[in-house]
């Protein structure tokens, strides 16, 4: 009987070594905090600190440097606060949101290159394609078409016809309100004498434009058309139903008469 007890004791006692380890055990964890996660890496980018309108300068201090996880930062960010101050915004950035290279347009007379994710091709809206367009209309020329406006292009080409006295020349607006993307610049050469540099010659207009009318385009340089521009203001996106001007045309809006020959 004795010896019973004893054994009863004896596992009373191991039972209540175990509870107090397992009750130490889970203290211990309660008492060691976990391992926090690993840090996703990131990277520094501007953002708007307020609203900013489009067809605004972006102020200094309406922007600021916010870390982005790598996977989260959009194509074209900007790295450099000084790379987004000064610029035009061509589109409105909500607070919070990154500024884009391709929304923003370095303004006349300022000079230097964005940091930024950003090439040529992210400046060209969705289901558009980038051709060149040369200028060599004074409009095209004077340097005030700028990345961002809308153009129209013009074009006059003579049309021949296998009917006697039938062709001549037909001036017509082509392609309508076509966004500018950029300006193709060549640099002038340094003027002497401690004077500011001439403004650079401008070559051409980076537009975006539908397939059909980029092959419309094509056409019209490889046929010899004298092209011109027209430059829409901001809030016009009409597209104007217009009537070819021939000479014809103008003899009837006109009421031009052929002189009579003099004796």
């Amino acid at each position: 009987m004795k010896f019973r007890r004893g054994w009863i004791w004896y596992l009373a006692g191991l039972l209540l070594a175990i509870a107090a380890g397992v009750v130490a055990v889970l203290a211990l964890r309660q008492a060691v905090p976990a391992a926090p996660p690993p840090a996703m890496p990131s990277r520094p980018i501007v953002v708007a600190r307020q609203a900013i309108a489009a067809q605004q300068v972006v102020s200094l201090d309406a922007v600021q440097v916010q870390d982005l996880p790598l996977d989260q930062i959009p194509s074209g960010a900007i790295f450099r606060v000084e790379d987004a101050a000064g610029k035009f915004s061509l589109q409105p950035v909500e607070a919070g949101q990154p500024l884009l290279a391709q929304n923003l347009v370095t303004l006349s007379g300022s000079s230097g290159t964005i940091t930024t994710t950003g090439n040529l091709s992210a400046l060209l809206p969705e289901g558009k394609i980038g051709v060149v367009l040369p200028v060599s209309d004074l409009l095209g020329k004077s340097g005030l078409v700028k990345a961002g406006d809308y153009i129209d292009v013009l074009a006059s080409l003579s049309v021949a016809s296998s009917t006697e006295n039938k062709g001549g020349q037909v001036t017509l607006m082509t392609i309508q309100y076509v966004q500018v993307v950029k300006t193709l610049e060549q640099a002038s050469a340094s003027s002497s004498n401690n004077q500011p540099p001439p403004p650079p010659q401008i070559l051409g207009l980076v537009v975006a434009v539908d397939p059909q009318d980029a092959v419309t385009l094509k056409y019209l340089a490889d046929a010899g058309a004298n092209v011109s521009v027209s430059l829409r203001p901001p809030k016009l996106s009409s597209i104007f139903d217009l009537v070819p001007v021939t000479i014809n045309y103008l003899a009837d809006r006109f009421r031009i008469q052929a002189p009579s020959l003099l004796p």
